[in-house]
């Protein structure tokens, strides 16, 4: 390994936990098929969630997930997360959506908690 690479190495921002769910969460849309080509630019929505104005599938993939990366790059998560809320009550029942829930799941809790890891239950 050169200099540079080692440099690279000791200064490039580690990848955390919230990163890799931002990419898992990614992953699991395209799984599903809502997100095909790039990540746009976030959809301006009047109502929560996109309620009245699209599926909710369409707001995961045009408000929800361009909104994410945003945060993540800008390092300006909200100070709290329902979306897996919202999340279960749209898409209960669908049984191919159960790893996207678990990630939204996964990702309030990382929010919410500010990166506390969850407690084992017993």
């Amino acid at each position: 390994m050169g200099l540079t690479d080692f440099w690279m190495r000791r200064t490039a921002p580690a990848l955390t936990a919230r990163d890799a769910l931002v990419d898992q969460i990614e992953q699991a849309l395209r799984d599903l098929g809502w997100l095909q080509g790039p990540v746009g630019a976030p959809r301006h929505v009047d109502s929560p969630f996109g309620i009245d104005e699209m599926p909710f599938e369409h707001w995961l993939v045009q408000v929800f997930l361009p909104r994410l990366q945003e945060a993540r790059r800008d390092g300006q998560w909200p100070p709290q997360s329902q979306v897996s809320v919202a999340a279960v009550r749209n898409l209960d029942g669908q049984d191919e959506c159960q790893p996207l829930l678990h990630l939204l799941a996964q990702l309030d809790h990382d929010i919410n908690t500010g990166g506390a890891p969850a407690r084992n239950r017993p």
